[in-house]
């Protein structure tokens, strides 16, 4: 009889160590699996799911081109799922236009609204407008707009270059402003095309001069900083201060309209590429600089 209670108490001791033991692992891994999963480690999806999702998305808002899937893979931050990466094409007033496309697919079964959708999914379900779910296809509708190159070939070639040492201009673009202020005039445009049955689903045909006007379009005037010996070694904001007066005794007297301009700026050391992610903003009126902004909102 001892023995027996013995073997009992021997076993219910194991039993509750046991118990102990595999919670103390379950405390320990928990951390590494939730972090595993945030990781994308667990995210699966099949091709032919990932296709018919982005379909879904251009569905959504109307969009009737076609799209090829490149590539994908999984989307290894705190999101999680995968990266879609493609080409949408569509037949323009009897051209074919592409842009690139790019979606983020979520696989997380905890996040209920996002699980199985495209961001662009979930920006309808969120009543987002269509340029903010695909500004590369607002950008393009602005693009091949009849008078656009026309425009911009007009600011690039009325500027006289200053021969500065430091500062060196390459050539222009756009970009699309879609945090406006004035954007409710571009919905007015927009639904406006939706009603007449336009290409881009009312995104093309824009008007860039009066956008322009707007702060919607905002010409980008592309330069190579390089920077001289003796400030090598300076200060983020003592570079601002430089960059800022570099940029006003560019832009002052140069035959430009009045309004808003975005510049990017490749800082170079010598012939090495040192930094190309500059971006900047300078408004202009009467042929002078009177802000040089570094975020526009």
């Amino acid at each position: 009889m001892l023995v027996r209670d013995r073997n009992m108490k021997k076993g219910l001791l194991i039993g509750c160590l046991s118990m102990v033991i595999l919670f103390a692992i379950f405390i320990i891994l928990s951390p590494i699996f939730a972090m595993m999963d945030m990781w994308g480690l667990f995210a699966h999806a099949s091709r032919n799911e990932l296709e018919q999702a982005v379909h879904r998305s251009y569905k959504n808002y109307g969009l009737k081109g076609q799209f090829e899937l490149e590539k994908y893979e999984k989307n290894y931050t705190s999101v999680g799922g995968f990266v879609i990466h493609g080409t949408y094409t569509e037949n323009i007033d009897g051209k074919t236009y592409q842009a690139n496309s790019r979606f983020e697919y979520y696989t997380r079964p905890s996040e209920n609204k996002k699980y199985k959708k495209t961001d662009a999914e979930v920006d309808y379900e969120q009543n987002k407008k269509i340029y903010q779910a695909f500004p590369e296809l607002a950008y393009l509708g602005i693009e091949i707009s009849p008078g656009t190159s026309e425009f911009l070939k007009t600011l690039d070639t009325s500027i006289t270059d200053p021969k500065m040492t430091a500062l060196k201009y390459e050539g222009i673009d756009f970009q699309f402003n879609s945090k406006s202020g004035n954007m409710y005039l571009y919905d007015e445009i927009l639904e406006e095309n939706q009603r007449k049955g336009q290409a881009l689903q009312g995104m093309y045909p824009m008007d860039a001069q009066y956008l322009f006007q707007k702060d919607i379009f905002i010409p980008e005037f592309q330069f190579r900083y390089y920077t001289p010996e003796d400030k090598k070694d300076q200060l983020y904001y003592a570079y601002l201060d430089d960059l800022e007066s570099q940029m006003k005794e560019f832009f002052n007297n140069q035959p430009l309209p009045s309004g808003l301009y975005a510049v990017k700026i490749d800082k170079y050391e010598g012939d090495k590429l040192v930094n190309n992610s500059g971006g900047y903003y300078v408004k202009i009126e009467n042929r002078q600089v009177v802000a040089f902004i570094k975020d526009l909102y």
